[in-house]
């Protein structure tokens, strides 16, 4: 396809939010070790790729994990703020149990459906994802006939994915998991259009561990009322 784009859309490692069970949104932290590992098995695996240009949110968990494809091919990170996780507002940097016990209501619409909740003094999940799409639509129509990396977040990402798949919100949470740490998405861009190919793929990461997306521990299970 002529002046076709290609995107890979990476999420990023595993952060410290991910392995100490705390919400993260715009709350900037890093990458835990297993993050760092698994960042570079994701560029270990994508070595081959032809990537004419990297950008990333401008998180550190983001940004860190598209660092080692950066420097396999001495190439500069764009960062663009649009590609930034979900604003969760008032659920920021907490524990999922917390969150679980004081809002559970609104949790298990969460977990459950997704795509419907705003975020008490925070975003719409639709709206973010929006907000991604346009971000991502915009990167390629720069970039038209190369290869382009996005590093960014699960939350944006899973919203973003069931818009290109054309689900209702409520149908996103039934329909299509988180992204793993580290995956890889697929999806190319005709000069007019998003068409989402491949997603979440993470065959690569076995050696260093996968979270299961959307696993509970028992005090995150909030019970029905």
């Amino acid at each position: 396809m002529q002046n076709s784009t290609r995107i890979l859309l990476v999420r990023h490692g595993e952060s410290l939010g991910n392995s100490k069970r705390i919400m993260l949104g715009i709350t900037d932290l890093d990458m835990s070790e297993r993050g760092y590992r698994q960042a570079r098995a994701c560029a270990e695996f994508l070595k081959n790729e032809k990537i004419d240009a990297i950008y990333s949110s401008d998180l550190k968990r983001a940004y860190n994990t598209a660092v080692p494809h950066a420097e396999l091919r001495g190439m500069e990170i764009i960062t663009d703020v649009r590609l930034r996780e979900t604003d969760v507002g008032a659920w920021e940097n907490r524990p999922f149990a917390e969150i679980a016990a004081e809002e559970g209501e609104l949790y298990l619409l969460w977990r459950g459906k997704f795509g419907p909740v705003v975020f008490p003094g925070g975003e719409n999940i639709m709206a973010a994802g929006r907000r991604f799409y346009d971000a991502v639509l915009d990167i390629a129509g720069k970039n038209k006939g190369k290869t382009v990396l996005i590093t960014a977040h699960a939350g944006v990402i899973r919203s973003f994915w069931g818009q290109l798949l054309g689900l209702l919100p409520e149908e996103i949470g039934e329909r299509l998991s988180f992204a793993t740490n580290a995956s890889t998405s697929y999806i190319a861009y005709d000069g007019e259009r998003l068409i989402p190919g491949e997603y979440s793929v993470d065959h690569y990461l076995s050696d260093v561990g996968v979270l299961v997306p959307g696993a509970l521990t028992k005090s995150e299970k909030p019970t029905e009322k």
